[in-house]
């Protein structure tokens, strides 16, 4: 077929959580925290780029509801505080 090029290659790495169900935020801290390092472990994953963690917010029944500014409003989205030190960029 002219302009193929070849088979599908997924990007990126999923961890489907689905089969767990409606979890606490806890439940699902610890889960990641046991796959993280799964990936280190087992599959020898030693660094990351652009990582995204898409969740879906519900009460403790599974009816979705949306997540609240502290003064108000609604919000979709959450940039990480995470501070990495540059040093780690030259090896200092």
């Amino acid at each position: 077929m002219a302009g193929s090029k070849g088979p599908f290659e997924p990007t990126g790495f999923t961890i489907l959580y689905k089969e767990l169900g409606t979890i606490s935020v806890d439940e699902l801290a610890h889960a990641l925290w046991e796959d993280i390092q799964v990936l280190k472990d087992i599959y020898n994953v030693r660094y990351v780029r652009a990582p995204r963690l898409k969740i879906f917010v519900t009460d403790e029944h599974g009816d979705q509801i949306k997540v609240r500014r502290p003064g108000g409003g609604y919000v979709h989205y959450m940039y990480t505080n995470h501070f990495r030190p540059a040093c780690k960029d030259y090896d200092l």
